[in-house]
């Protein structure tokens, strides 16, 4: 009981911004207060505000992301620290979620025909562009100093010009609408690429990952392997509103995705059944 009472001390602290020092118990048991809770909200969320429709694997995505965000935010506050942290990956964030919410709160043609479209996905977005403007002004003004911009290098203007170049020529019509279909797809296109980053810095360092980062990036591998098996089942339907090539470029973004995530998830789950601390190998001579 007294550790739940200091997570919840934590949290409260954290929510009021009253958090002064580093405090590491208070945020281990806020990470098992987090973790309740967000168990919780899961069975909220598909109890009372959805229908369970297939389409709900969506908003099962975006409360991964949002979960992943959570816990990145209550390590930052703990530690007062932003060590392997990547903030290019957090600038695609912003822009991916920018340009989502753009489309999904203005348009229907995108979001998911289960209830849990109607409110909640556009909520766990909002909730996580916040999460991640706030690790951004954390990491550049408030913790700039513990920022390792020497291993933060890989470039982000050929990943974002790409995305959109993309997003304009090849989309859907879900929308019925030129601008609103290729932001849509923009976001899309960008949501395979926000781990980029951050896996590129992390191995770049190398050695020890600390247990968040790494439950991080697991939710965020996590969150694809649900959008991607969404859009294994049902992207087919895009070709339905006229002929286009979003089908097969959803699934190949989606799929390259997982790719570039499987070699960390290989040493997650070895640490993990291992019960033994992540450990990255370093890569050489990786410099851009």
């Amino acid at each position: 009981m007294a550790a739940i009472a200091d997570g919840i001390d934590f949290l409260s602290e954290l929510v009021l911004g009253k958090c002064v020092g580093k405090d590491y118990s208070g945020q281990k048991a806020a990470t098992s207060v987090v973790y309740s809770l967000f168990a919780f909200l899961w069975f909220i969320l598909f109890g009372k505000c959805s229908t369970l429709d297939f389409s709900a694997l969506v908003t099962c995505a975006s409360f991964m992301q949002c979960f992943g965000l959570t816990l990145l935010t209550m390590k930052v506050s703990a530690t007062k620290s932003l060590k392997g942290l990547s903030s290019k990956m957090l600038v695609l964030f912003v822009i991916h979620f920018a340009f989502r919410l753009t489309s999904t709160s203005i348009k229907n043609g995108y979001i998911p025909v289960d209830k849990s479209g109607d409110y909640m996905y556009q909520c766990l977005d909002g909730a996580s562009l916040l999460l991640a403007l706030h690790l951004l002004f954390s990491m550049h003004k408030t913790h700039a100093y513990t920022y390792q911009e020497e291993y933060d290098t890989l470039p982000l203007f050929p990943i974002v010009a790409a995305c959109i170049v993309l997003g304009v020529f090849i989309h859907g019509n879900f929308n019925r609408s030129f601008f609103f279909d290729s932001v849509w797809q923009i976001s899309a296109n960008l949501e395979s690429f926000v781990l980029v980053p951050q896996l590129w810095m992390l191995a770049k360092m190398g050695g020890q990952i600390d247990t968040v980062t790494a439950h991080f990036v697991a939710c965020m591998v996590l969150s694809g392997v649900m959008t991607f098996t969404f859009w294994w089942w049902t992207g087919i339907e895009l070709e339905k509103r006229g002929p286009c090539f979003a089908h097969q470029l959803n699934i190949a973004l989606q799929a390259l995705k997982l790719i570039l995530g499987a070699d960390f998830m290989y040493y997650y789950a070895m640490s993990w059944l291992g019960g033994t601390q992540l450990v990255l190998p370093q890569m050489d001579g990786m410099e851009m």
